[in-house]
């Protein structure tokens, strides 16, 4: 069914870490753009709450921490096709590839569905973890919106994931940019009114990224369904039936993934919402700092994609040098970026904030203390899941699983918990257990990525 030009690409994954570091970066720079595009979404929606006042701003944030608890669940299941695409195509067992990743189409629909549930029952969470009042109707109108896009992200991220699996990146780069394009002009028409549209608040950023997010998801089902390149494969658009082998072998990949993203985001979520019980000011400020490390750390999260994909490939080609230079040479990367990541963090905390809320003063030395912080764990953030991006190309799932619940929940949470509420550091208090639980991560992470290689 394929041609040549395909399995000239997967001739020999055995190259020097140049041409290794090259590859790489061909690969995760598009990937990089489209997390950025993403998580540029989640900046726009901060950016446009903050014109609608501080408490809007912090109402987001929780809103963005509940809707966080799904999308990770969705990503982190549905992420289990890259490596397995990967290492179909590195096997060259090419006719395998589009009926095992049309089976996913279950987990877009099953996950999509979750994700609906999630957002339009969180007022109930919202009222038990006692939310500031102030704060309570944004995030509730929030969720209200964003739940909306609940299948069209499952799906977005299963059509990606199928061809950053392939080693095309570039699709989901255009399809993510365009979309955070469209999001920005609508957002601000949707949650500020104008043109006989009247203004919805909280409510019109959480519809608008939802309707982009279907467009997204739309756009790029239809181009890997027309584009020649893809369609030697067979047509991703077909539903078949299930396959339980199939869905049990995506679902053994998946749900450990699923669980690690889990593990790690979720201890940035509960900090959210304990941002929010410590009060509307810290939540906003939270907010401001947690949007701008999750933008830097898209740069890793990108190369932590390229490394499963190239990791994959050399897996699949029983190519173990490969394996070994592909997960090096992530890794070299993420410490040149992180640093950077890290200079800019510390140099420029407080003009960074007054972008976000020029309005709001107060909120500046706040959110400086917390990029501060930010700053300090860039390097630990990198390194971490640039390693776990190779162990997952290895499907090595479950005692990376173990190793984030470790790191996160036995180090980080109980350090976050202790320093801010016992020792009353407040905030700054609980952004220090994100650089305990990180730096845990990254060295278990690591050894674990040692041990594979010596064992292969």
């Amino acid at each position: 069914m394929c041609r040549e030009p395909v399995t000239r690409r997967i001739a020999s994954m055995t190259t020097s870490y140049r041409q290794h570091y090259a590859e790489t970066l061909r690969l995760a720079a598009p990937v990089a753009v489209a997390q950025l595009s993403a998580m540029g979404m989640n900046v726009a929606d901060s950016v446009i709450a903050g014109r609608l006042g501080a408490a809007a701003l912090g109402g987001v944030a929780v809103g963005a921490a509940i809707y966080s608890f799904s999308l990770l669940l969705t990503i982190g299941t549905i992420g289990a096709l890259t490596p397995t695409v990967a290492q179909l195509f590195g096997a060259r067992r090419f006719d395998e590839i589009a009926p095992r990743a049309r089976q996913a189409w279950w987990l877009v629909l099953a996950l999509g569905l979750l994700v609906m549930m999630v957002c339009f029952n969180a007022r109930h969470l919202l009222l038990l973890i006692g939310i500031d009042s102030v704060l309570y109707p944004h995030a509730r109108d929030f969720l209200r919106g964003v739940g909306w896009g609940g299948p069209g992200l499952a799906a977005l991220f299963m059509l990606r994931g199928y061809a950053d699996g392939l080693g095309r990146t570039k699709p989901g780069m255009v399809v993510s940019a365009l979309g955070l394009v469209a999001l920005v002009p609508l957002a601000i028409w949707m949650a500020l009114g104008g043109a006989g549209m009247p203004p919805l608040g909280t409510f019109g950023l959480g519809l608008a990224t939802a309707l982009v997010l279907w467009l997204e998801a739309i756009s790029l089902a239809l181009y890997l369904h027309r584009a020649h390149w893809f369609r030697r494969f067979g047509s991703i658009l077909e539903f078949p039936r299930p396959d339980p082998q199939a869905l049990r072998a995506l679902l053994g990949i998946g749900l450990p993934m699923a669980f690690s993203w889990q593990m790690e985001g979720g201890l940035f979520i509960v900090v959210a919402l304990l941002m929010g019980r410590i009060g509307g000011d810290w939540a906003a400020a939270h907010q401001i700092a947690i949007n701008v490390a999750s933008v830097a750390f898209m740069i890793p999260l990108g190369l932590a994609q390229a490394v499963s994909v190239r990791v994959g490939h050399a897996r699949g080609a029983e190519d173990k040098l490969g394996v070994r230079r592909a997960g090096l040479a992530g890794l070299g990367i993420a410490f040149a970026t992180q640093l950077a990541s890290a200079a800019i963090m510390l140099l420029f905390a407080a003009r960074i904030t007054r972008l976000y809320a020029p309005d709001a003063p107060q909120l500046v030395p706040l959110a400086v203390q917390l990029l501060f912080l930010a700053g300090i764990f860039q390097l630990s953030d990198g390194i971490q899941v640039v390693a776990a991006g190779a162990l997952r190309g290895l499907k090595d799932t479950r005692f990376p699983m173990l190793i984030t619940a470790f790191a996160y929940w036995g180090a980080g949470f109980p350090l976050a918990w202790t320093l801010g509420f016992g020792l009353s550091w407040g905030g700054p208090g609980l952004w220090v257990g994100f650089i305990a639980g990180l730096t845990v991560a990254a060295i278990g992470m690591n050894w674990r990525f040692a041990v594979m290689l010596r064992r292969s």
